[in-house]
């Protein structure tokens, strides 16, 4: 098992998973992660648009299958 967490999108999504991973990486809640997101987009002008869409290119998806969920 690695030591290093990956940032990937949530399942928890509502529009591409961006601002709901970042905060499980972070260990926020999906709601203030999203919070954020508005924060950062109102005062950068948009600009954060343009990063959440390549962010959303970037990241990879959540992992869908979960071996471990079937071994319990």
């Amino acid at each position: 098992m690695s030591r290093f967490r990956s940032l990937k999108k949530s399942q928890s999504n509502l529009l591409a998973g961006v601002a709901a991973g970042m905060g499980e990486f972070l260990g926020w809640s999906p709601a203030r992660a999203r919070a954020g997101w508005v924060i950062f987009g109102i005062l950068s002008f948009g600009f954060a648009i343009v990063v959440y869409t390549i962010f959303a290119f970037l990241f990879p998806p959540p992992n869908h299958f979960n071996l471990d969920n079937f071994r319990q």
